[in-house]
């Protein structure tokens, strides 16, 4: 029985000591729509069209329906296309893996993503960079083309091709500058 009480009073003790603590998390605000409405609300008053504030894209005739959703198809748009991942290739940057080569490395991304939204203009183009290499990470990046589904199935492989022999070119370009 002692050897029980000496084994057990730790624990109790131990498991006492580790009970919820309260953290200091920061509190962190909310976005605060209220300047959009402010926006909204001065455009209305001078009479300019309230549908389309803050719109980048291109303007099209949007329709509504009763309960002013939005009718999809009015908006030539692809809503809810699945994106794939089109093709992976591995990029060998340099042995040290620097800084400075990752830096050049993605100037080459961002010039051969430009490049294929001229070339190609595909739905729902986009990249993912992760690094894959062992003893250093940096010396060999993972670099996958991402396709939304229509234009995967139809020119996606030539895409992809584009995408990745521009980035081996801008590369080794920036790297001799």
């Amino acid at each position: 029985m002692k050897y029980l009480t000496l084994l057990i009073l730790p624990v109790a003790l131990f498991a006492a000591g580790c009970g919820p603590a309260k953290k200091p998390y920061k509190q962190y605000q909310g976005i605060s729509y209220d300047q959009y409405e402010q926006e909204r609300l001065r455009r209305a008053a001078e009479g300019l069209n309230v549908e389309q504030l803050h719109t980048d894209g291109p303007s099209f005739n949007i329709e509504y329906d009763e309960e002013g959703n939005e009718i999809i198809e009015s908006t030539g748009a692809n809503y809810g296309e699945a994106v794939v991942v089109m093709a992976s290739k591995k990029i060998y940057l340099s042995r040290e893996g620097a800084q400075k080569d990752v830096q050049i490395f993605q100037k080459a991304l961002d010039a051969a993503y430009r490049n294929v939204m001229k070339e190609f203009k595909p739905a729902g183009f986009t990249y993912s960079m992760s690094p894959a290499g062992a003893v250093n990470p940096m010396s060999i990046v993972d670099v996958q083309c991402i396709l939304g589904e229509s234009d995967a199935n139809s020119r996606g492989k030539e895409t992809c091709d584009f995408f990745f022999k521009t980035i081996q070119e801008e590369y080794q370009n920036l790297k001799a500058e």
